[in-house]
């Protein structure tokens, strides 16, 4: 049910039929992110995200709001550090109309001066909300630290000094680098007909003009810096960020550290979830993650507790990630991680928004669909002997980082 073509400019349009639903979902991809950024343009590619809903040549930004609302629909966008992505939601009799705003927005937004200065205050209240979250703005210090110096330890946000200082010379020049075919993928899940879909976007995106491609600028992966940073903040807990150096999206061992970092912190089950919170009572929120990129990864754990708690989560942390050279892991352990993986996996697929995401995600990143059941299969094949070889990765305690966020004022 999934097919891939090319408009006639060249971008790419992959789909996944599901005749059983009522809705579709769609989503425009670019890859361009904030790795993609000059360091005086910190923040610029989620910046212009928020103006192609500021209102097109034929639609205000009101109009753009209210047309898909008014149909029971949904519209939408994120940043990431590697692509951008604008989508919409509408019931299956609907998908036309979307198309037709989401080509609006990405060809014939006016970024008009007015709309820019009061953007620049949108985004300064975005920035001031994020700052005042410190259990979401420490995995962003972490990533700045860890990867100084490299476009992609920045924030996606940038900082209040950036975005004063945007031009509208400097946007539209950026803004550019959108519109070429090849950074271009549109994906689409639910229920409609392909070739009726590829004819409407021929129509709605020939003023995008193929060009051949040139030879991609490689792109250098950034090298992991160990620190130890505390940033004094007066707030109740002390929120913990513990991490190392992961893997690329493409790496061999991808799979198996998946299992292991599931199994280590990924839910109510995990090692360290059932460690420090049933058993030792030390914390409320703790969990591990995986950060991958296309040359890049990292692997972390955070914990939010009691400043005279730290100490003894950050020992137990350690602990639990020696499990893997003191072979402390049993087969009952990695067989409910790989089922647990499987099952999200598989009732994610049940979502529309899921299934486009995946597409538009994979043919943008990868250049071609990783299907879930190619996905399944390769977490179904790791063993209890590919866990314990990420002792090369993992167990070199000298090789973490440590960020905390904090009052050092609290006893």
């Amino acid at each position: 049910m999934i097919k891939e073509s090319c408009l006639k400019n060249g971008i790419r349009l992959v789909t996944e039929k599901m005749p059983y639903a009522n809705s579709a979902s769609i989503g425009f991809w670019i890859k361009v992110g904030s790795r993609n950024e000059k360091e005086n343009l910190q923040g610029i590619t989620h910046f212009v995200e928020h103006l192609l809903f500021k209102g097109t040549e034929k639609r205000t930004a009101k109009q753009i709001a209210a047309e898909l609302e008014t149909v029971g629909g949904t519209l939408n966008a994120f940043t990431s550090r590697e692509y951008t992505c604008i989508y919409a939601r509408v019931l299956k009799d609907d998908i036309e109309l979307a198309i037709d705003i989401l080509s609006d927005m990405m060809l014939n937004s006016c970024f008009r001066e007015e709309d820019i200065e009061k953007e620049k205050n949108v985004v300064y209240e975005e920035i001031m909300m994020y700052e005042d979250t410190p259990d979401e703005i420490i995995h962003d210090i972490f990533t700045q630290k860890v990867w100084h110096g490299h476009s992609l330890g920045r924030a996606i946000l940038g900082t209040k000094e950036m975005v004063s200082g945007y031009r509208k010379e400097d946007i539209l020049n950026y803004y550019k680098g959108f519109l070429k075919p090849e950074n271009i993928v549109i994906s689409v899940a639910g229920n409609f007909d392909h070739e009726r879909l590829e004819e409407q976007l021929n129509i709605l995106l020939e003023k995008i003009i193929y060009e051949p491609i040139k030879k991609p600028v490689e792109a250098n992966g950034p090298a992991f810096i160990k620190v130890e940073h505390s940033k004094d903040k007066d707030i109740e807990q002390m929120h913990i960020c513990l991490g190392t150096k992961g893997l690329h999206q493409n790496s061999e061992d991808l799979y198996s550290l998946m299992v292991f970092n599931n199994l280590l912190g990924g839910g109510v089950s995990s090692r360290l979830f059932q460690s420090v919170r049933e058993d030792m009572g030390l914390a409320y929120s703790i969990y591990s993650y995986l950060t991958i990129y296309s040359d890049a990864g990292l692997f972390v754990i955070y914990a939010g507790a009691a400043p005279k708690n730290a100490k003894k989560i950050i020992d137990e942390m350690y602990k639990q990630i020696q499990s893997l050279n003191k072979k402390e892991i049993s087969l009952e352990e990695v067989k409910r991680s790989k089922n647990q993986l499987k099952g999200n996996i598989l009732l994610g697929m049940e979502s529309v928004s899921h299934r486009m995401n995946r597409l538009g995600r994979n043919i943008l990143t990868r250049g071609r669909v990783v299907t879930a059941e190619e996905v399944i299969d390769n977490i179904s094949k790791v063993t209890l002997d590919d866990i314990y070889k990420l002792d090369k990765y993992l167990t070199d305690l000298d090789n973490y980082s440590l960020v905390t966020i904090g009052s050092k004022d609290v006893d």
